[in-house]
């Protein structure tokens, strides 16, 4: 009877083993989209920006075409966490 309680509680524990791994990983996998995507994101604004910047200075009716590019980087970033919550939902 022990023998077989003690094979019982390792079949949960292995399968709690198992769901932690899963549940691990999709975080894992979740932190990696949302770094590459923020980092992505920055890079693009600070080109963007200092490129609309430097364009706006020559040029004052170009602010409103610098600003829009600017958005789309930051649209990156909120991709990234939409891949996110997508794959933490999987």
């Amino acid at each position: 009877m022990g023998s077989l309680i003690m094979l019982l509680m390792m079949q949960a524990v292995a399968a709690a083993e198992a769901e932690t791994n899963t549940i691990m990983s999709k975080v894992f996998a979740a932190a990696i989209a949302f770094s590459v995507a923020v980092a992505a994101a920055g890079f693009t604004i600070s080109k963007a920006g200092s490129a609309g910047l430097a364009a706006s200075a020559e040029r004052p009716e170009v602010r409103t075409v610098a600003i829009i590019i600017s958005a789309f980087g930051e649209a990156l970033a909120i991709y990234g966490i939409a891949i996110a919550f997508f794959i933490l939902s999987a």
